[in-house]
């Protein structure tokens, strides 16, 4: 995405003039891994934990391959991540009794307290962020996300 050209300055990357004037790609990768890398410093949790064992709470038994169709992700990614975080003891695999084909996903009371012992940090990280807008800037915000959501479709 970036190359490694720096300005004078150590450390900072002229994310502006990184693929010229009028290109999004740039500032729009550093903003989602300088986001993703906050957000695990500070809430103390992967992004990918929290956003899975988070929608396993509200959707307990949702199977691997509804996953990996809400996140678009490759499937095995999702095997891969629920295998660790089973291991971890924050989530249960179970085959569906009624399709063995589909592995069903369950948040352990562990990982439920994992999360939940994370909320506040993660509100603070929202609020935080949120600070910066007004509530205007942060509805058009959204609603420019949503576009190049919609627009990125496969």
């Amino acid at each position: 995405m970036l190359d490694n050209r720096r300005s004078g300055k150590k450390g900072v990357v002229p994310t502006e003039k990184a693929a010229g004037e009028d290109s999004l790609m740039p500032l729009l990768g550093l903003a989602f891994w300088r986001m993703k890398h906050a957000f695990e410093r500070e809430v103390g949790l992967g992004a990918a934990t929290w956003f899975l064992l988070s929608m396993l709470i509200e959707e307990d038994g949702t199977s691997q391959g509804e996953v990996s169709h809400r996140f678009e992700v490759d499937p095995s990614r999702i095997t891969r991540l629920a295998q660790r975080l089973e291991a971890e003891g924050l989530l249960r695999r179970e085959r569906d009794p009624q399709d063995n084909r589909v592995v069903r996903l369950y948040a352990t009371e562990e990982g439920r307290l994992l999360v939940e012992g994370c909320q506040e940090r993660r509100e603070e990280f929202e609020e935080r962020i949120r600070r910066e807008f007004t509530l205007e800037e942060l509805a058009e915000f959204r609603r420019a996300l949503c576009v190049i959501t919609k627009l990125m479709k496969h």
